[in-house]
């Protein structure tokens, strides 16, 4: 019988989580899993472009300070486009940015096996409804979960003690996270992998 397990071993993360985490001052939690973390540069303008902005300047030092490590942050050609198109016109804005760079990243950057799938964690609905802007063969390649999933998931591989507690923490920090959920409506075998994932390097508590 053929092995049709899957790996969930790679992570691209949305904007709305990072800023999500980064007010409950839960960014590392990111780093549990042992997975790279794969940032596109679209997606860490968009959460950080506003200095002031609640959870910016976090963001921002968190990824410097793990730039070297398991932390990438990915150059992409929609982000380019978009600064040659602010040079041009300064008030130029694009909607669905950090998206298209997201996406560019999972189909050109992550070098994927058969066997493997790219994480998305996000709480937009473009990929929470399964509205991508890509191909169909393309999800495929992607597990999305919401940030919700990815806590909630956390606690129940013994990695995280209250995924409540984080929510209230990231609630009385001033951010309205959405606690929508999307994984369990995910076939079987990308449960596991998520589960699978979330699991690694459990028994050394990085």
């Amino acid at each position: 019988m053929a092995d049709n397990t899957i790996k969930a071993k790679l992570i691209v993360t949305d904007t709305a989580p990072l800023i999500t985490l980064a007010m409950g001052e839960a960014l590392d939690y990111l780093l549990y899993p042992e997975a790279p973390i794969y940032i596109p540069d679209a997606v860490l303008h968009e959460a950080t472009i506003k200095n002031k902005a609640p959870g910016a300047e976090s963001i921002l030092a968190w990824v410097q300070h793990h730039s070297e490590g398991r932390v990438k942050l990915i150059a992409t050609q929609a982000f380019a486009d978009y600064n040659t198109m602010r040079d041009l016109v300064p008030t130029h804005r694009e909607r669905d940015l950090g998206e298209r760079a997201a996406l560019e990243t999972i189909r050109y950057v992550i070098q994927l096996k058969s066997d493997e799938r790219a994480v998305l964690i996000t709480e937009d609905d473009w990929a929470i409804k399964g509205q991508y802007i890509i191909a169909a063969e393309d999800r495929e390649r992607v597990i999305p979960i919401t940030t919700y999933d990815f806590i909630a998931g956390l606690e129940s591989t013994g990695r995280v003690n209250s995924t409540e507690d984080v929510y209230r923490r990231i609630e009385q920090a001033g951010r309205n996270a959405s606690r929508q959920t999307i994984l369990d409506e995910q076939d079987e075998s990308a449960r596991k992998a998520i589960t699978a994932m979330l699991r690694k390097n459990e028994l050394s508590g990085s």
